[in-house]
């Protein structure tokens, strides 16, 4: 009897894999389409790590700026040539391709792309002409080398049709979803007297996120307070911020929180924030996993008026977009909603409906344009 080979995958990041969700849906959905699945990243003395079988971390001696990255790909490379075999490596971002794709390429593996962002547009670099150009350049090499067999993925319709022009390549498009096991009940707390009205933010506290101008919206809205869940790069700026406006008392900083327990603070919220300052073209086309998640929880969602962000919350009817990022209009909208509880319930209605069908597994099993594969379908038959 022939004895049956095990396929195998490995996941190469460079994020926290206890904060990164769509990481641990990618890795269900390769081992539910009969692969081995491993983690590769990089440790870092300041983040959690995961202990489990099949994760790795490389110890590098660098953490930020250019050669750390050359580091990252380098060891990267190494490590899938001499360490790991594996039928499929998948790159999640622009920051692993390199290296991913020259392991890939000498030990003649299949590739998969994951691009979480449009990373030489992310907002951290948006002010950074030199190195927003050699993102660029670096992408514009790697993109149009992948091999017809490689697989290409993205998170919305709006960076895929950037990569098609581009490049005229095809990204199959696989939106944040939760895992359909995830769902919960939608919950409407009660309009309570002397309760606070509770906004959430949740997801990385970094440029032109939002959080500043809802903080600076709080002392307009006296019955309001706000729960931070995350940590990023201006997360000093906003806790000094709330001190000077004197609503420190009125945020909670929550600081970052595994995936997997989220679900409290969204049930305890009245309205989930998704705001993205248009200062970089791969803020202008997000499409945040959170929205999934809020619609998940039946938590109604304020958003300003971006592309994909308005697909989802104006065209589904689960929340309100404002035009402008500024605190008077957070202020102004949040007033509204409060004073308009029919508002709320018929937002819970649409998002208990939609709640059943944006689902993960839903997601990688829709079938792309033309009737090509679904996602599930190409990495089951491992072509």
């Amino acid at each position: 009897m022939t004895k049956k080979t095990t396929r195998r995958a490995i996941i190469c990041s460079q994020s926290n894999f206890t904060t990164d969700y769509r990481i641990e849906k990618m890795r269900r959905t390769l081992a539910d389409c009969g692969y081995e699945v491993s983690l590769l990243g990089r440790s870092h003395p300041r983040e959690s790590r995961v202990s489990a079988h099949g994760v790795h971390y490389m110890r590098l001696l660098f953490w930020r700026g250019p050669i750390f990255y050359a580091e990252l790909n380098l060891r990267l490379a190494l490590h899938l040539v001499l360490h790991r075999r594996a039928d499929l490596v998948v790159a999640i971002d622009l920051d692993t391709l390199p290296g991913c794709m020259l392991g890939a390429r000498l030990r003649g593996e299949r590739l998969m792309f994951d691009s979480h962002e449009l990373f030489p547009e992310v907002p951290e670099i948006a002010g950074k002409p030199f190195v927003k150009r050699v993102w660029w350049a670096l992408q514009d090499f790697c993109v149009p080398k992948m091999r017809p067999t490689d697989i290409r993925v993205t998170v919305c319709q709006s960076i895929a049709d950037v990569f098609a022009r581009r490049y005229g390549a095809t990204f199959r498009v696989v939106r944040n979803v939760p895992l359909a096991g995830r769902v919960l009940a939608p919950v409407e707390l009660p309009d309570e007297p002397g309760r606070p009205f509770t906004l959430l933010y949740q997801g990385a506290v970094n440029v032109g996120r939002g959080v500043e101008e809802v903080i600076e919206a709080l002392p307009r809205l006296k019955e309001c307070r706000l729960v931070v869940v995350g940590d990023g790069d201006v997360m000093s700026d906003v806790r000094r911020m709330a001190a000077d406006l004197g609503v420190a008392g009125r945020v909670e900083f929550v600081g970052r929180v595994p995936f997997d327990r989220l679900a409290p603070y969204m049930a305890a919220a009245d309205l989930g924030i998704v705001m993205m300052k248009n200062i970089s073209l791969n803020q202008y086309f997000a499409l945040p996993n959170r929205i999934f998640d809020f619609i998940q929880a039946g938590l109604p969602i304020l958003a300003n008026r971006l592309p994909e962000v308005a697909r989802i919350v104006e065209g589904e009817d689960v929340g309100l977009c404002v035009d402008e990022l500024s605190a008077d209009s957070v202020a102004r909208a949040v007033e509204n909603i409060i004073a308009d509880p029919g508002l709320r319930k018929r937002w819970h209605a649409n998002m208990l409906a939609l709640s059943h069908v944006l689902t993960w597994q839903a997601e990688v099993a829709r079938k792309g344009a033309a009737g090509a594969a679904s996602l599930v379908d190409d990495l089951a038959a491992g072509r």
